[in-house]
This record gives C-alpha cells, sequence and structure tokens, in this order.
C-alpha cells in the first residue's frame, strides 16, 4: 500500500466514521484522565540522578557513616549581636534549629569548643559557657573568639554576623520542599529585629523548582490564551481555535494519564511537559486547517469531504514526516545521562505522537460534521497575508544572489558569538539580585567563606600518620590550586590543635605527630575532657576509624568549576597515592558539578545525533543528499545563529538553556519539511520552479506562519516569569522559531530558486 492509498483510506474511515472517531477520543480521554488525579509530585533529588555513577555510590557511603553530606547555613546579622537579650535568643534559635527532623549535629559559637593547654596535657572547654551581661563579659567573648580561631567561619570579620551550620542527615531521602518550609517557618519566628539569612544547596534546588512549578501554572494557560487570540486572528472561526487546542489538551491528558496507569511520578523536569506539548502539539492541527480552508477559497464549489480528501492526500506525508522528526529529536534524550531527562524525551514523543493521530483522525472527523465558515465564500479571505507571502517570495527569488550574500553574511556574523558565549551553571544565578535566596547567599559567601560543601571521603586506617599527612597533602594542594575553595576542616586540623595545645600551645607543634600511638592517646584524651561525639561528622569511629570525611567550603557553586576541581583531585590523587589509600571527593556540590558538564555535554550529543538521523531521514524521503541537507539546513543554521546571538547578549548556557536544542530541532525542521514537499508537489503539477515556490507560498505559507507565529506567541508568556531561566527560555524559543521560520520563507525559497535543485523534479 502506497502513501496515497493509505491517505485515500484514512479520510474514508475519517468521512464515514466521523462520530464512532469522535466518542472513541472522548472514551479514551475519559478512562487516561482519570488517572490524573492519582499523579504524586516527586521532588526529591535521588529519582533524578544516575544510579551507577560513582559520587552517587559514595554519597550513599556518606549517609551510612555521616549521616548526609550537604549542610545548611542560617546566619544572623546585628549591630548588637553580642548583648545579653540578642545571645539568649539566638540560643533558644539554636535549640529549635537541632530540633528539625533532617537536622543533626549545629556549629555554632553556642556549640563550639575550644582546645586549651595545661600541665602535661590539654582541656578541652565550650567558648560559650554562660551568655555575658555586662559589656566586659561582652569584650571578653569576643577576644576568646579571636583566639579560637573561628571569625571568618562562625563569626564575621566585623562581629556584626554568626552563624548556624547544621548537618542535614540525608543526602537523597527527603522532601526538600518540606524541609524548606519547616525551615523558614522557624526563621520567620525569630527574623526581628535581627536579620536572618538561610542559604543550602537543598534549598536553592526546592526553590528552584518551586519558581518552575508557579511560573508553569501561571503561565500555561497565559500560553494557551494568546495561542487561542492568534488563531482567532488567523482562522476567524471557532473550528479554526479549538480543534488545534483540542489535540494539544487531549495529548497532555493521554500522557499524564498515561504516568498515572504506570504508577509514575512527576519529577520537578516533568512539569516542562506541558509547554513543550502546547509549542508543538498544535502544528499539525494547524496545517490541515489552514489547508482546508486555503483549498475551500480557491474551489468554494467543491463539498467539504472533497475539500477534505484533498487536504489529508496533500499533508499526509509532510505531517507524518514532522511528527517522525519531532519525536526523534526528543527521543534522542534516552541518551542523556539523567534517567528523569529520558523518561522526560519518551512522554514527550508519545504526547507528539497522541497529537499526529488526533490531527489525522479527530480533525478530520470534525470537519466532515461541521459547516465551513461564511467568510470562506468571499473572494478576499487571506488576500492580504496572500500577498505578503506571495509577494515576498518572488522578492526572494528574484534578488537571490544578494539575499543570500546578506543573510549568509549576517549567519557568520552571528555564529561568531559563539567565541563569546559562557556556561554559568550557579543556580543562585537563577534568581533576580533582589531576591531572599540570592541576597542570603551574597551575605553568606562574603562573611563566612561560602555556603556549599564538598567532601573527601578517605578510607583507610585513620590515626596512621602517613595518611594524615595524605589529607593534609591533598587538602592544601585544593585550597591553592582553586580559588573557589575558601576553607577546610578535616581530623588532621583536630589533631594538629591538639599536638600543639599538648606542648604548651606552641605554634611550631601545630603539626601531624609520627607517633601513631600519640595520636590514639590524644584521641582518648580528648574523648575523656571533651565530648566524643563531636566527631560524629569526620569519623566513623572515635577508637579505631576507617573512615573519615574532610569538609571543603566553597564561596560560590560554579559547578563547571566543582567539575575541574573532581577532575583535578583524581589527578593528584593517582599521581600521588596511587599504592595508598583510597579518597574521593563527594558530595551534592560535587554531584551537581560533574553532571551538569555531562548534562551540557550529553544535550550537545544528543543534538548532533538527531541532527544526523534527520538528515539520513530526509535525504532517504528526497532521495536526495541534496534535498535532505536543504531540509535540515536553515535548523542547524538557527542553532548555530542562537548560540551565537547568546553570546553576544551575554546569556548564559546553563541547564535550562540547553533544553532549547530540543525544541530547535523538534520545531525547527517541520517548516523546511512542509515547504519542500509541497514545493516538489507544484513541479510535478507542471509548475515552473519560481511560480511553484510562489503557490507553496500561496497555499502552505500560512500554515508555516501561523505555525510559527503561535509559537512564538505562546512562548512569550514566559517573559513575565520572575524566574531567569524561564525568562531566557522563552527569549530562546521565540529567537529560535523566528530563524526557523525565516529560513522556511526566506532562505529556502532563495536558494532553491538559485541552484534548482534536481531531486524536486523527480
Amino acid at each position: 500500500m502506497n502513501i496515497r492509498d493509505f491517505s485515500r483510506r484514512l479520510f474514508d474511515f475519517d468521512a464515514h466514521y466521523p462520530r464512532t472517531i469522535i466518542a472513541g477520543v472522548i472514551f479514551i480521554t475519559v478512562i487516561l484522565g482519570w488517572k490524573v488525579f492519582n499523579l504524586e509530585l516527586d521532588p526529591g533529588l535521588k529519582s533524578m540522578l544516575p544510579r551507577d555513577h560513582k559520587i552517587v555510590h559514595s554519597m550513599e557511603k556518606v549517609d551510612e557513616l555521616f549521616s548526609g553530606s550537604d549542610i545548611i547555613i542560617v546566619a544572623v546579622e546585628s549591630d548588637s549581636l553580642f548583648s545579653f537579650s540578642t545571645l539568649q535568643k539566638l540560643s533558644a534559635f539554636q535549640d529549635s534549629l537541632e530540633s528539625i527532623e533532617l537536622i543533626g549535629k549545629v556549629t555554632s559559637i553556642f556549640t563550639q569548643k575550644h582546645i586549651l593547654p595545661e600541665e602535661d596535657g590539654f582541656v578541652i572547654e565550650p567558648l560559650l559557657v554562660d551568655i555575658p551581661d555586662d559589656s566586659a563579659g561582652q569584650s571578653e567573648l569576643i577576644s576568646k573568639l579571636k583566639q579560637s580561631g573561628i571569625v571568618g567561619n562562625l563569626v564575621s570579620n566585623d562581629f556584626n554576623k554568626l552563624c548556624f551550620i547544621g548537618q542535614i542527615t540525608s543526602s537523597f531521602e527527603y522532601d526538600e520542599f518540606e524541609f524548606r518550609k519547616r525551615v523558614f517557618e522557624l526563621v520567620n519566628r525569630f527574623s526581628s529585629p535581627e536579620h536572618f539569612y538561610v542559604a543550602s544547596l537543598p534549598i536553592t534546588r526546592a526553590t528552584v523548582i518551586e519558581y518552575m512549578q508557579r511560573d508553569l501554572r501561571v503561565f500555561t494557560p497565559i500560553a494557551l490564551g494568546l495561542g487561542i487570540l492568534l488563531l482567532m486572528i488567523f482562522f476567524r472561526s471557532w473550528t479554526g481555535v479549538f480543534l488545534p487546542f483540542f489535540v494539544v489538551g487531549f495529548s497532555i491528558l493521554w500522557t499524564f494519564g498515561i504516568m498515572g496507569w504506570l504508577d509514575m511520578s512527576v519529577a520537578f523536569i516533568g512539569t516542562l511537559i506541558p509547554i513543550m506539548l502546547i509549542a508543538i502539539a498544535n502544528n499539525y492541527g494547524i496545517h490541515i486547517i489552514s489547508h482546508y480552508y486555503e483549498f475551500s477559497i480557491l474551489d468554494p464549489e467543491a463539498t467539504r469531504g472533497s475539500i477534505l480528501r484533498k487536504t489529508i492526500r496533500k499533508l499526509g506525508v509532510p505531517i507524518f514526516l514532522a511528527g517522525l522528526t519531532t519525536m526523534i529529536s526528543f527521543l534522542s534524550l534516552l541518551f542523556h545521562v539523567l534517567p528523569r531527562a529520558r523518561e522526560m524525551g519518551l512522554l514527550i514523543s508519545f504526547g507528539i505522537l497522541v497529537a499526529f493521530l488526533l490531527s489525522i483522525l479527530l480533525i478530520p472527523a470534525v470537519l466532515v460534521l461541521v459547516p465551513r465558515p461564511t467568510y470562506l465564500n468571499k473572494k478576499d479571505s487571506f488576500s492580504g497575508i496572500n500577498k505578503f507571502l506571495v509577494g515576498m517570495g518572488r522578492a526572494f527569488t528574484k534578488f537571490r544572489i544578494p539575499v543570500l550574500i546578506l543573510l549568509f553574511s549576517v549567519g557568520v556574523w552571528l555564529s561568531m558569538g559563539i567565541n563569546d558565549l559562557k556556561v554559568d551553571t550557579n543556580p543562585v544565578h537563577y534568581f533576580p539580585n533582589d531576591s531572599r535566596l540570592r541576597v542570603a547567599n551574597t551575605k553568606i559567601n562574603e562573611a563566612f567563606g561560602g555556603s556549599t560543601q564538598m567532601h573527601i571521603l578517605v578510607e583507610g586506617d585513620i590515626f596512621d600518620p602517613e595518611t594524615l599527612h595524605n589529607i593534609e597533602m591533598l587538602t592544601d594542594h585544593i585550597k591553592e590550586t582553586h580559588e573557589i575553595v575558601t576553607k577546610s576542616y578535616s581530623i588532621v586540623d583536630v589533631i594538629k590543635k591538639m599536638n600543639a595545645g599538648f606542648n604548651g600551645g606552641d605554634p611550631a607543634y601545630e603539626i601531624i605527630p609520627d607517633d601513631r600511638e600519640l595520636i590514639s592517646q590524644y584521641m582518648f584524651l580528648y574523648s575523656i575532657t571533651g565530648d566524643g561525639d563531636d566527631f560524629d561528622l569526620i569519623l566513623d569511629d572515635i577508637e579505631e576509624p576507617s573512615f573519615t570525611q574532610v569538609f571543603l567550603r566553597l564561596k560560590e557553586v560554579q559547578t563547571f568549576t566543582i567539575a575541574e576541581i573532581v577532575d583535578d583531585t583524581e589527578q593528584f590523587i593517582q599521581a600521588n597515592f596511587y599504592d595508598e589509600s583510597p579518597m574521593e571527593l563527594t558530595g551534592g556540590a560535587a554531584l551537581l558539578g560533574v553532571l551538569t558538564r555531562m548534562v551540557l555535554r550529553g544535550q550537545l550529543i544528543s543534538l548532533c545525533f538527531s541532527i544526523l538521523i534527520i538528515l539520513f531521514i530526509m535525504t532517504l524521503v528526497f532521495r536526495s543528499i541534496t534535498g535532505g541537507l536543504l531540509a535540515t539546513l536553515p535548523m542547524v543554521a538557527s542553532v548555530v545563529m542562537m548560540f551565537g546571538l547568546m553570546g553576544y547578549l551575554d546569556i548564559p548556557l546553563n541547564m535550562t538553556t540547553s533544553m532549547l536544542t530540543g525544541i530547535l530541532v523538534g520545531v525547527g525542521v517541520d517548516y523546511t519539511v512542509h515547504f519542500l514537499w509541497h514545493l516538489r508537489d507544484h513541479i510535478r503539477e507542471g509548475d515552473s520552479l519560481d511560480d511553484a515556490i510562489a503557490n507553496t507560498l500561496l497555499i502552505s505559507g500560512k500554515g508555516i506562519l501561523f505555525n510559527g507565529l503561535s509559537v512564538i506567541v505562546g512562548f512569550s508568556a514566559l517573559l513575565f516569569s520572575v524566574f531567569v531561566p524561564v525568562q531566557i527560555f522563552g527569549i530562546l524559543v521565540m529567537g529560535s522559531i523566528s530563524f526557523c521560520l525565516f529560513g522556511a520563507l526566506a532562505t529556502l525559497p532563495a536558494l532553491t530558486s538559485l541552484i534548482n535543485p534536481k531531486f524536486l523534479y523527480r
């Protein structure tokens, strides 16, 4: 059975059983939609991670040994920070913070201890025994804080800020939304007149997700409303407006319904599915209705059935190819490193398949039953748009050489902007400068050297001096090599302090002893005079530890820099400790750094893979390499120019903007497929090349134009977001689709007129 025979049978099915098709679609929608109400949101990090990644395994090990690898920092700012009333209030805050279930040990001036030398040993004392109630006591406390070495760590250099560092007792298994809610409820209760600032990687992640979800809930209806308004302007009929959006609505319901029936949860990345389908799923319906109306204008005496038969015969193959190429672009996400991204690729591909099937079944079935708009009988219907498109096509073909030279020059200039393209994967920069989270991170970074930690997990005989020297060597190398690392803390620091304390506080003895037994005695003495629980976060066992972790404080979450730290650390370990105890960087920050680079690299690989597959398919369809290149050229050029424009406009490439490539490839190639397919049809019907270009723009140009404008207008709603990545995402989609649209309606007419490719005549 050839394509034309299949199109005829498809129309016969639509024409003979329209009510059955409509009833069947409604029935399936009710069945699938019933399970939508059972969907649950999965805000956790664990489901997003590749389970076989070594940092994930090490984080699970840290959870098992030390109860979590993330921290939360709460900073307090006050001009009377060390007054009796303020310190008393902050002491109560310390107790309340420790009462939050997911927060374990909280380090602050209220819990910090210091090592004091005494005759034949040392003693462990709390920094703050009693809250001072007069100026003399306050001065004594400040002097003690200076001597303890915690200024710049727990207390700011100007002594108007102090911080609480809480250890989060799990890396994965908790609800970050609920955790953030409880923290801010507590902070809001204490935050007057003092100013409180909260920073933590889990807090940032939860806020990112909340902003995305809130904006998508708000802007999805706005995008739908703008799309409906635009189609009303274009088609001037309720049929032309709502049929494409019924297809969109059904495809979204079916997609989420399938998730419900399969007991799948919705991760935060899944909230992008509706906006993606709104942008893509109405394309096929718009083309069908546009051609149906145009054929009705050209032959007003023809019956609805004959017009629909002609429409489906003309559009069956290009719509199928458009859907196939779009599905391929999203199926390329199967090569993504993140399981949830692979899942999203499958789900969006399923939604596109549903939209394609409904467009060729449901829309014709409805059009068979409803009368055509009366304005289609008027000769001047769409005359303005038609004259514009045909005139533009004739102008571009007539002046094709100067037009192509101009377009080539602009394209080369834009592509050169790639040299200025920046990668900014700091999630804090997703927020406006005056946002609560960004202000808090800035304050904490300036006062305490950052709010994020990485960890070095070390296995072996921890009290062996050689192991301790290795830890010190690696820590010093990381701090000296990478400016982003501001501070470190490990068992090495404690042992060096104890050795100095045992030797009368002489700084010359703040070194690692060479005697393992002496180190064990120091630890035993500490456990007697101090509190053995002080080592729960850095030793798995205080007597004979086989694991320890080193804390590295980062001044900001520059994930690409973190990835470089991970690579450099692995190379340093292999070069210096190949035969020694294993060490590795771990923690949420290290994972985020490595994954971000893998995601961006994987996105580019997926982009190249999908482009090659689409080029191969287009080459087979047109049975010509030239045809394949012409079909994919505007889309590839749009990708390059869009990234160049991002460089010129100083728009960074991040996790969100990298998703742009899926839309570019998926939607951008649709316009060129429709133009080339219908151009070849007109040439086969006997038109000259120039006349074929004019007739293609006359009949198919509106569908291409309406499609592109509906996507652009729909995404324009995102410009009103308060979330920076959503704004950037909207700008880039609008720009990229504009490039693709211009490529199909301007570049291709000029280019095909110039080279007059042979495949158009086969």
